[in-house]
């Protein structure tokens, strides 16, 4: 029997002891690499292959969310993990709309969850393979002579929008024409009774609406229908509120109201791509699971932390107490990707 490799994982930071911290923590269990600067760790990257890639944000000559940027273009499969001390807005909204990173980790860092995060990016990225997302030339007009009244059918595609404002609704409604259903809420609770009737693949919500709920609805959905991809959309928005929407509500992107018609129309159908792929490669889903302490707790539990833990699939999700109910007989809950656990953690 073939032992298995160890996961390889980069690090990268300007700061030495951030380094030697990092090492003396994962080398047992991970096959460690370091780099002081960006450009070293590109270097590495280029003659290396790396399971997951954890960058500091503030260092000298290229940034952690430029760096991530590049890692995802030069190895897509790779988990990235961003490490920051102080975080600007703009820092922290490029490392979820440019780099796609899969968690945000804020320093000092409690070490069995970074070891986790870890754990479960190395199992992904090795046992996830990333595959090229079908095209999709959907021609609306065949949609409608086989259904005349498609738009308010509740198997069509839909976009969610979640904001009390009309002045967004219409805005939404100019950039996805005629051809696309949107739903509109006013609230968390009329969202809920939306998505119980129709077949939702983005939802795109204002981070102050219902009276701060938002985090909390997104939470609920993805969890309930992790296919459905979340877009948040707001005015203003601190750091910390944007990185608790990374790492708690893995949204796939954050808009700034207000925000131009093209740059709004790109962000939906970049979307509805990811929703695309979600539905097509379920397995992808675990590239952006919630909670993930259970698993790597699982995966930890085998010899090798990566090759075939089990998983009590559905127990493992853990839910808060206060977030919304989202009822299980969603439309597209058969297709939800829930099953990606149980074949990711299965015993082989």
């Amino acid at each position: 029997m073939t032992t298995p490799t160890k996961p390889r994982v980069l690090c990268v930071d300007d700061e030495p002891g951030v380094l030697r911290s990092l090492e003396a923590l994962l080398r047992g269990r991970f096959d460690v690499s370091s780099a002081a600067s960006a450009r070293e760790g590109l270097a590495l990257m280029h003659n290396s292959a790396f399971d997951v890639v954890i960058s500091d944000q503030r260092m000298p000559g290229m940034s952690g969310t430029e760096f991530l940027e590049q890692v995802k273009e030069m190895s897509p499969q790779t988990m990235r993990l961003l490490l920051t001390g102080h975080a600007e807005v703009t820092d922290v909204l490029r490392s979820v709309n440019d780099s796609e990173v899969f968690r945000y980790i804020h320093k000092p860092w409690d070490n069995q969850h970074l070891v986790d995060m870890v754990t479960y990016a190395a199992t992904v990225a090795r046992d996830v393979l990333l595959q090229r997302p079908a095209n999709h030339q959907a021609n609306p007009a065949d949609e409608a002579l086989a259904d005349p009244d498609h738009r308010f059918g509740s198997d069509i595609e839909a976009v969610l929008l979640m904001d009390e404002d009309p002045t967004t609704e219409r805005q939404l409604r100019t950039v996805l024409g005629e051809d696309m259903l949107l739903l509109w809420a006013r609230g968390p609770g009329e969202a809920v009774s939306l998505m119980q009737r129709h077949k939702v693949a983005v939802m795109v919500a204002d981070a102050q609406a219902g009276n701060g709920a938002t985090l909390d609805l997104i939470r609920a959905v993805k969890r309930s229908s992790p296919n459905i991809v979340a877009v948040v959309y707001a005015a203003n928005c601190d750091s910390a509120t944007i990185g608790r929407l990374i790492n708690d509500g893995q949204i796939f992107r954050f808009i700034s109201k207000p925000a131009g018609l093209t740059g709004l129309g790109r962000t939906i159908q970049a979307a509805l791509s990811k929703h695309r792929q979600f539905m097509e490669q379920p397995a992808s889903i675990a590239r952006h699971a919630l909670d993930i302490s259970r698993l790597a707790a699982r995966a930890r539990s085998r010899h090798d932390p990566v090759d075939a833990a089990q998983s009590d699939a559905p127990g493992a999700m853990v839910h808060a107490e206060n977030t919304p109910r989202i009822p299980s007989s969603l439309p597209q809950a058969p297709r939800s990707g829930m099953g990606w656990l149980k074949r990711l953690f299965s015993q082989v």
